[in-house]
């Protein structure tokens, strides 16, 4: 337990000291983006970039908005580039929501402001990728074989519910759905689907709810494993999502997402050697839709020294995503790490 507190520390000074090269000073924010101060009293920020499902930049204003559980919300607005930034945040959790586009599923991300005293202020980076609607969760011969065998009633309700959550009313899908489990109460599918809604709506106890008794009506299925994996992720439970993740990857081993938040919760343990082989595999099966794992790997190599590795996940990170908002610090952080090679003294040979 010492030991993995003590790895858990270092992983938390480093990706501190990271946060810190790369933070985006308010006169560092790109020219034309939208920003909005919060008014409350804080002094750290939570912006982003958000991309089409196609990868393009949105060239459209896009609304946004701020949650907290005990300050309220804020609203803004994306800029013609995507991009968007809340400023004036004291630490706290605050959840970016994005779900006023009709084409597009809802965009949920948790974000935990940190600001250690004595430390200047942060500046939390998103880059956002809409997913459009319509896309199944399960492929089509595993949605038919398990529907089959549904009452009529119960089925009614559940497309009801999908229909629902296509049009952005995630209540009104949760409430079709829980319809038809109490109909059909082996219903695995839409227990699966109603986590999935609840974790979208941040409310990740009864996603983790939902999602556990998905997993006891069918113990083999791996998508409620990887679902509930996920969100145990979220909720900062890394050591029972590396132990279900991992599980989920013996079942299915080219799954790139569950590569990837498994690769985040051994990183979180403090597990670097592991997080950065499941980090590089979820690159290897997912490739450029695995860009987040670029910037955790990156913190890997830093925390190793390793300078040469360090550069190549930045610059690798920046040409997938080259209108993130801290793209400038981005590249004075790989231009410092080049000088300073440069600068090292020779190794002279041994005799």
């Amino acid at each position: 337990m010492l030991v993995r507190d003590i790895r858990r520390l270092f992983l938390s000074v480093v990706l501190i000291s990271l946060v810190l090269a790369l933070r985006v000073a308010a006169q560092g924010i790109p020219p034309g983006s939208a920003s909005t101060d919060t008014g409350l009293g804080g002094s750290n920020s939570i912006g982003g970039a958000i991309l089409l499902a196609s990868g393009q930049r949105a060239e459209h204003r896009i609304t946004v908005r701020l949650q907290s559980m005990t300050r309220g919300d804020r609203v803004t607005t994306s800029d013609e580039y995507g991009n968007f930034v809340f400023r004036g945040l004291p630490p706290g959790d605050y959840t970016v929501v994005i779900d006023k586009e009709k084409e597009f599923e809802p965009f949920i991300q948790t974000v935990s402001v940190i600001q250690p005293r004595g430390m200047p202020p942060q500046t939390y980076n998103l880059s956002v990728r809409l997913t459009l609607k319509n896309e199944r969760t399960f492929p089509p011969g595993v949605i038919n074989a398990e529907l089959a065998k549904v009452p009529k009633r119960a089925l009614d309700m559940y497309n009801r519910g999908v229909e629902l959550a296509k049009t952005g009313d995630g209540l009104g899908a949760i409430q079709q759905l829980q319809g038809a489990v109490a109909e059909y109460p082996e219903f695995m599918i839409a227990y699966n689907e109603m986590g999935v809604l609840y974790m979208k709506l941040n409310e990740l106890k009864k996603a983790d709810e939902a999602l556990q008794t998905a997993i006891k009506i069918d113990p083999k299925n791996y998508m409620p494993q990887m679902n509930r994996g996920i969100v145990l992720v979220m909720q900062k439970r890394y050591a029972e999502a590396e132990a279900l993740l991992r599980e989920v990857v013996k079942t299915k081993k080219d799954l790139a997402v569950a590569h990837y938040f498994l690769g985040q919760a051994l990183a979180y343990l403090g597990n670097f050697d592991e997080a950065e082989k499941e980090l590089l595999k979820s690159v290897e099966l997912g490739g450029d839709e695995m860009k987040e794992a670029h910037r955790l790997l990156a913190i890997i190599y830093s925390s190793r020294g390793d300078k040469k590795n360090t550069i190549a996940q930045l610059e690798t990170y920046l040409k997938l995503v080259p209108s993130t908002p801290d793209a400038e610090q981005l590249k004075r952080v790989i231009e410092k790490l080049k000088n300073a090679d440069s600068t090292a003294p020779a190794v002279q040979p041994k005799p």
